[in-house]
């Protein structure tokens, strides 16, 4: 599992940098990276998932390789778009259906969050700060709670 420690220690920095300056445009700089920053980590966080289960679970290292170029491959992080469909290939639609049913509410706020973070992140990474009005929150918001989402113990159907 990928530890959340290194992320959170990362945000925490950008805060204290966001709040020693005074500039707005540093502001936004620090905001945009904690962003883009938390995003990142999440995605290597999907990929982790999948390998790890790969890892484990598939015996032939031809589709161990497979699923290393399925998630070389996939670019994003929201939960359809992306993850779900790492996991559809990892682990087929059945099992995919019952570990959904089986995570319930965990799982409407795994593609609510997923889902307003990349809403926030897909602008913001196609964007230059330059020239446009973009409104960023502070790098305190992008902070991980104390749950840990992302256990790899959450694909064991």
């Amino acid at each position: 599992m990928l530890p959340k420690e290194p992320i959170e220690t990362t945000l925490k920095d950008l805060q204290r940098l966001y709040d020693h300056h005074s500039d707005s445009n540093h502001k936004i700089y620090f905001s945009k990276l904690a962003l883009l920053e938390l995003c990142g980590w999440i995605e290597l966080a999907q990929d982790e998932i999948i390998k790890s289960y790969s890892s484990t679970k598939l015996t032939k290292q031809s589709n161990k390789d497979e699923i290393e170029k399925l998630v070389l491959k996939t670019y994003g992080f929201s939960y359809k778009n992306h993850f779900r469909q790492m996991i559809i290939q990892l682990i087929g639609f059945t099992k995919t259906e019952i570990l959904e049913d089986n995570l319930t509410g965990d799982i409407l706020i795994l593609k609510t969050q997923l889902g307003a973070l990349s809403g926030l992140r897909n602008p913001s990474a196609h964007t230059p700060i330059s020239g446009t009005i973009s409104t960023y929150q502070s790098p305190s918001t992008m902070l991980i709670g104390s749950r840990d989402t992302w256990e790899t113990q959450a694909l064991q159907p």
